[in-house]
């Protein structure tokens, strides 16, 4: 997580805030007036939960120019919400650009993305991983914040690129490499400290998992032999090729990775840019719930608002097939208003679903957003077979807030279901314009 003032952290989480960015690329300076948009991926591991891996980020731009950037030019894009504190989002190099006229689009990548070299040592064994580290980055001109611990190793690889190499250290250290917002390498270990809590009242959508994912199960292939060691299962281990693992280095891994919990998630959201893919945080419910995030991924979006897509990939979140067994595939179902919805005391159906089960001991989960114009107080309740099993108060505190109401129901019964989501008013006036609402129910072992 990038190091920023708690003024910079509050000012970024208001509603209606205000963005500025500017992009240092070259000789030149685009302020706003010059910036139509960029897209920045900032990813640890684009699959699954894992360690020893060494993602490239990227950044791609498009401002008004009719100027020359050369290739390898450097990049540095900042975001700001009040003109004085701005954070960097990284150091980047100019890999391709397209000129049309008075526009230019570039495209970037960061320090990682040259790194594909064979590694020419100049350390021999027996070293330490602090020693095959530092020999990279003298030989490649690269700065590394933090280092590592420095474990002792009897083989140094060879006939593999620098950046095999790194990600190589990187398990051996129970983390992944990438280079951070300064343009640093970073060997960044997994831990659950970070403190910074995202509210669901900053996120436009967001789906999660309903159970905590562990790592407990470690396979390595060494080159010269296999090494396993835990409990491993289909959705629960790592399988990586590491030639500088040892069998205690795993089994210490192991311990330290099956004391980490998190959920699979994708999470539509204001745009944060001190969060950065690798970092632990926690997503916070309606309700006060905290449930841990592993940040595997952000895809940030600016063109005049910021704002971010975020991933965290559990096996079981990105390879749903690991879940499937004999039993009928989950079925998804949404509605939206047609119409404007007045809001008054008298309870109004906002979204309705009837759907047939299969089995008994299926589930239905829904999530419901939208757009509340005025100011006052609204009820929501949720009700599965006419019977009540969620309901909240919300109060708009602006004059037009996005609102999210979810639930959950278990052990449905076998056959035909029905489910309804009511709105009334308990002070003031609100209304919900057609297309401002959307609902989307989850309807475990069923059928429509």
């Amino acid at each position: 997580m990038v190091d920023v003032s708690d003024n910079f952290k509050a000012l970024s989480m208001r509603n209606g805030r205000y963005v500025s960015c500017k992009i240092v690329a070259g000789n030149e300076t685009f302020l706003d007036d010059r910036i139509i948009e960029f897209d920045f991926d900032d990813v640890v591991h684009p699959n699954w939960y894992t360690i020893g891996s060494t993602c490239s980020n990227r950044f791609a731009f498009s401002v008004q120019y009719s100027g020359e950037l050369e290739v390898h030019d450097e990049v540095k894009p900042y975001i700001s919400f009040d003109d004085k504190e701005w954070c960097p989002l990284g150091v980047f190099y100019v890999a391709r650009r397209y000129v049309r006229g008075k526009y230019a689009s570039i495209i970037c990548y960061d320090r990682m993305y040259s790194l594909d070299t064979e590694y020419e040592p100049k350390v021999s064994a027996p070293t330490t991983t602090a020693a095959i580290l530092g020999d990279i980055c003298a030989n490649c001109g690269i700065v590394c914040e933090g280092g590592v611990y420095g474990y002792a190793v009897n083989t140094v690889p060879t006939g593999a690129t620098v950046r095999d190499v790194i990600g190589y250290i990187a398990g051996v250290e129970n983390a992944n490499a990438k280079f951070d917002r300064e343009g640093k390498l970073r060997i960044k270990s997994y831990t659950q400290t970070d403190s910074f809590s995202l509210s669901v009242n900053n996120c436009m959508d967001y789906s999660r998992n309903m159970s905590s994912s562990k790592i407990s199960g470690l396979k390595v292939d060494t080159g010269q032999e296999i090494i396993e060691v835990g409990s491993r299962g289909e959705l629960t281990s790592l399988e990586l090729y590491n030639p500088l693992m040892t069998k205690q280095r795993a089994e210490n891994i192991v311990s330290l990775l099956s004391q980490i919990n998190f959920y699979g998630a994708d999470i539509e959201m204001q745009g944060f840019p001190f969060l950065e893919s690798g970092d632990h945080i926690y997503l916070l419910d309606e309700d006060g719930n905290n449930y841990p995030i592993a940040v595997s991924e952000i895809e940030f979006h600016y063109n005049g608002g910021f704002t971010a897509r975020l991933y965290s990939k559990s096996r079981s979140y990105t390879d749903a097939s690991d879940y499937q067994d004999d039993r009928p595939a989950d079925i998804c179902l949404k509605s939206e208003n047609s119409g404007n919805i007045g809001i008054s005391s008298a309870a109004v159906k906002a979204a309705s679903f009837e759907f047939e089960s299969r089995t008994t001991g299926a589930y239905a989960r829904g999530d419901m957003s939208f757009v509340l114009e005025g100011t006052g107080s609204v009820e929501i309740k949720a009700y599965v077979n006419n019977v009540l099993v969620r309901d909240v108060t919300h109060k708009n505190q602006s004059d037009k807030q996005l609102v999210h109401f979810y639930f959950l129901s278990q052990n449905l019964p076998k056959g035909k279901n029905s489910v309804y989501i009511t709105i009334r008013s308990l002070s003031g006036t609100m209304s919900i314009k057609s297309g401002g609402l959307l609902s989307t129910l989850i309807c475990g072992a069923t059928t429509v």
